[in-house]
């Protein structure tokens, strides 16, 4: 049996996969279905959290050179992408 960094990051993979699979249905769904735009483009802005968070995190796991560096810009760019997100909803 692998060591459990190994096993940690097989784990992530397969979760942040899994979630970029899901977000990417979802998505698809609602554009298929595009029935009422006002209430779908807040849902699609939301959703598109989920796989965000998942590479931000994949990210942190990863241990390559510069990976720091990346990592703190991903993470950044989640903050950001957040913050407008509260102020789209709370709009």
């Amino acid at each position: 049996m692998g060591n459990p960094a190994q096993i940690t990051l097989l784990a992530s993979t397969f979760c942040a996969m899994l979630t970029m699979h899901f977000s990417v249905q979802l998505l698809s769904e609602h554009f298929f279905y595009w029935k009422k735009p006002k209430e779908q483009k807040a849902i699609t802005i939301i959703i598109l959290m989920a796989p965000l968070y998942a590479l931000d995190s994949f990210v942190g796991l990863l241990d390559f050179q510069g990976s720091n560096v990346f990592f703190t810009f991903l993470d950044s760019i989640k903050e950001c992408y957040e913050a407008l997100l509260l102020e789209h909803i709370y709009k």
